[in-house]
C-alpha cells in the first residue's frame, strides 16, 4: 500500500499562473523524473481550476517552466552521483593510485 508521501510531487515550479510539476519514481536504475505542466485559471464565480491546456501567450513561460524543471533535475542527479562517489571514496581503506602509465623506450 502506497502512503500518502510517495503521491506527492518532490518539486514544483511556478511562474504566474503555470506550473511545473516534478514527480520522483524510485527504479532499479535510481531515481527517475517526469514533469507535468499545468495552468491556473478563474471561474466566473472566482473558483480556481487547473488546466493542461495552454495558450499561445502561455507558451514561453511554459518554456521558461521546462528550462528550469529540466536544471533542477540535473542538479539532482549531479547531487546523487557526487553523493555516490564520496560515499564509494569514504568505504575504501586503501588510498587510491592513478593508475602507472606504459613508458616508452629509451631511443
Amino acid at each position: 500500500m502506497s502512503t500518502p508521501e510517495a503521491n506527492r510531487p518532490v518539486h514544483t515550479i511556478r511562474h504566474g499562473r503555470i506550473k511545473a510539476t516534478i514527480w520522483g519514481n524510485q527504479t532499479q536504475k535510481g531515481m527517475m523524473h517526469n514533469v507535468t505542466f499545468s495552468r491556473s485559471y478563474q471561474d466566473d464565480q472566482q473558483n480556481w481550476f487547473d488546466t493542461q491546456s495552454f495558450g499561445v501567450s502561455d507558451l514561453m513561460t511554459v518554456a521558461k517552466a521546462a528550462f528550469d524543471a529540466h536544471s533542477w533535475i540535473s542538479a539532482q542527479k549531479a547531487e546523487n552521483e557526487n553523493g555516490s562517489a564520496e560515499r564509494n571514496d569514504q568505504r575504501s581503506n586503501s588510498p587510491k593510485k592513478a593508475p602507472q602509465r606504459p613508458t616508452a623506450p629509451a631511443r
